[in-house]
């Protein structure tokens, strides 16, 4: 394999984990938000997740790492 083709075939299968691993912050966040407040819970799961979603791509940016 060309070592190019090698390098974002590792970049997509990387981001794949980075986004499965925000899903999966996702789901935690909200099962344990949901058995303390069940009204808040939605709001502050996807409100940490997107926080940290864009504190990620503004590291990507920064850094010129964007992921493909």
């Amino acid at each position: 394999m060309d070592k190019k083709v090698r390098h974002y075939l590792f970049q997509a299968i990387s981001f794949i984990f980075v986004a499965y691993g925000f899903y999966l912050l996702f789901l935690f966040l909200l099962d344990t938000t949901l058995r303390v407040n069940k009204t808040l819970a939605y709001p502050f799961s996807i409100g940490i997740t997107l926080f940290l979603i864009t504190l990620t791509l503004l590291y990507w940016v920064k850094k010129k790492r964007l992921p493909l």
